[in-house]
């Protein structure tokens, strides 16, 4: 049986996805920072697949303390990762420090995912692992501040996006790079407009454009299903840029300087506490 970790798998894309991984037979295990919950959506999951083989985690990611819970959790449950959803995510007006001093926005939507990354290699290489990351385009003006990783100095909203988005870029083209031969294979895709929990924090006219013309998250959920377990996503490195259309991918390629530098003050960032 083959085995789906999916981050942020309460609800939104995340559940969406693993209700139908769930359909097609994986074991599952889900991750959401709300005890109850996370503990309500693995039942619904249940429910709607028939599959019992569905087991919850509750944890919060957006500290260094949080992710390495999570995955000492997850190590408990498996020793083998057939495929990971990294679909944490997080959008916020306002800034706000995390007890490590990251940008809250940064830690959840970036961070996290390449904390579990490195800390479940162990059993994403067991599984020859799919690993797939919900985002979207690049922002106009995306760049990694690395002087001021946490916006301390320099916050916006629409900064802070720019710089978790392409944060997550960087990563799956630097990831692909060191990971060659496609044993272990990582892709992003575009998410789309989905009706879907992100925006709660935001104002209302985003969310009334959410309302408005979101699709559902099981609509939306498409492309990710697809690289999470079709045989043909034997590809790593790429970015699917239509929502719905799993054909279509361009490959992750920035300046390679620059993914390289994001991956090294990453590592920095995290091995002292993990």
């Amino acid at each position: 049986m083959k085995t789906a970790v999916i981050t942020g798998g309460n609800s939104g894309i995340g559940k969406a996805t693993a209700t139908a991984l769930a359909k097609k037979g994986y074991k599952i295990i889900i991750h959401g920072r709300d005890v109850e919950k996370t503990k309500k959506a693995a039942e619904e999951i249940k429910n709607k697949s028939g599959n019992n083989n569905v087991e919850y985690i509750s944890a919060d990611v957006s500290t260094l303390k949080g992710m390495k819970a999570l995955v000492d959790d997850i190590k408990q449950k498996t020793t083998k990762i057939d495929t990971l959803v990294l679909s944490t995510g997080v959008i916020l007006p306002k800034q706000i420090i995390t007890e490590d001093g990251l940008e809250m926005g940064f830690a959840v939507q970036y961070m996290s995912r390449f904390a579990l990354v490195q800390l479940l290699m162990p059993e994403l290489k067991s599984g020859h692992a799919k690993i797939v990351m919900v985002g979207a385009p690049l922002l106009k003006g995306a760049t990694i501040f690395f002087d001021d990783i946490a916006l301390k100095n320099n916050f916006t909203m629409m900064k802070a996006l720019a710089q978790e988005m392409f944060a997550n870029h960087l990563f799956v083209q630097e990831f692909a790079k060191r990971n060659p031969g496609n044993d272990i294979v990582i892709n992003i895709a575009h998410v789309g407009i989905a009706k879907t929990g992100i925006m709660r924090e935001t104002n209302f006219f985003l969310r009334a454009m959410v309302s408005l013309f979101g699709k559902s998250p099981e609509a939306a959920a498409g492309n990710f299903v697809f690289l999470a377990s079709d045989d043909n996503t034997n590809f790593s490195g790429y970015f699917l840029t239509k929502p719905g259309k799993p054909g279509v991918k361009e490959k992750v390629q920035h300046d390679p300087a620059i993914a390289e530098r994001l991956w090294n003050k990453s590592l920095a960032l995290i091995n002292p506490h993990l």
